[in-house]
């Protein structure tokens, strides 16, 4: 049994029109996008400590989750490194105000009150932004007695060019590229949740995989299963800042994103994954990867 993931990765390209300001008149070049896309549940979403998983009214939600906070002044950020982005959540009646930060520049105050409850709806979305990395963060603003709540983020990156094709390899946990601390990590008892029905994981700390795979330009996305055992992990990308996330989730999920980067550059590079436990016992549960290469 294969697993169902909630997050995906669209490429598309721009289409031709006969407007006189296509980018073609103007002397510029027409730039594919890359869309991406996270439920709440990805450790990408960085919460503070009085976010939780919804538990009403799950169905009317992307892939049957949500992550709520109802404490005033507290805040959940995301970075992202692309030209646009959309967060979506639900607009309901017990739902009140929030604020939204990009990039240092503060919007609204904002309402997500409905008193006829709507959902996967935009709370916020912002295009035309330099490709780069933004940092995006909602702050609740409302009273103790409501809340807001967060579905899914998505954004878009660009890539290439017109004349380019965006070509994705899958590479599974047991692909050589690979590279494990093998006495540390071992197949886990829910393997046929997993793509292909094979994955791997480890409590011990502190335990590391490395991918290593060469790119022309463009992106890597790790996926990989969390749930109540699973906890704080590190992600270094060729060296660079190493990065920490938390891995635990209200139930077990499937084919979640561990982590995304893009605009790598061409030519070799290394991804390191690190178990880093608060308490002894917690997991790290690694899937597969896709990584994208652009063509010529």
């Amino acid at each position: 049994m294969g697993a169902v993931g909630s997050d995906s990765v669209t490429y598309m390209k721009p289409t031709s029109s006969s407007n006189s300001t296509t980018p073609e008149r103007l002397g510029l070049r027409r730039i594919p996008l890359v869309t991406n896309l996270i439920d709440d549940k990805s450790p990408l979403i960085l919460y503070d400590s009085t976010w939780i998983f919804g538990k009403v009214l799950l169905a009317r939600y992307y892939f049957g989750t949500y992550a709520t906070s109802s404490v005033p002044n507290r805040t959940v950020s995301f970075l992202f490194n692309g030209t646009g982005v959309w967060l979506y959540g639900a607009k309901r009646n017990t739902r009140n105000g929030y604020t939204i930060e990009l990039d240092g520049t503060t919007y609204g105050p904002y309402s997500a009150y409905n008193a006829n409850e709507e959902f996967l709806q935009v709370l916020f979305s912002q295009t035309s932004l330099a490709q780069g990395m933004h940092n995006l963060s909602l702050t609740y603003a409302g009273i103790n007695d409501s809340s807001v709540d967060i579905d899914l983020i998505v954004w878009q990156s660009e890539v290439g060019s017109d004349d380019q094709e965006l070509i994705t390899e899958t590479i599974q946990d047991t692909d050589p590229r690979f590279q494990y601390q093998e006495a540390a990590w071992s197949s886990p008892p829910d393997a046929n949740f997993y793509s292909n029905g094979t994955g791997h994981y480890t409590e011990a700390y502190p335990a590391s995989a490395t991918l290593t795979f060469t790119v022309c330009s463009e992106m890597v996305t790790l996926f990989g299963a969390t749930s109540t055992s699973t906890g704080p992990y590190t992600v270094q990308l060729d060296g660079g800042n190493v990065l920490k996330y938390n891995g635990t989730a209200l139930l077990p999920f499937y084919g979640v994103t561990l982590f995304h980067a893009n605009n790598l550059g061409p030519g070799q590079h290394s991804l390191t994954i690190t178990n880093v436990p608060a308490e002894t016992g917690q997991q790290l549960c690694i899937d597969y990867a896709l990584v994208s290469s652009l063509s010529k």
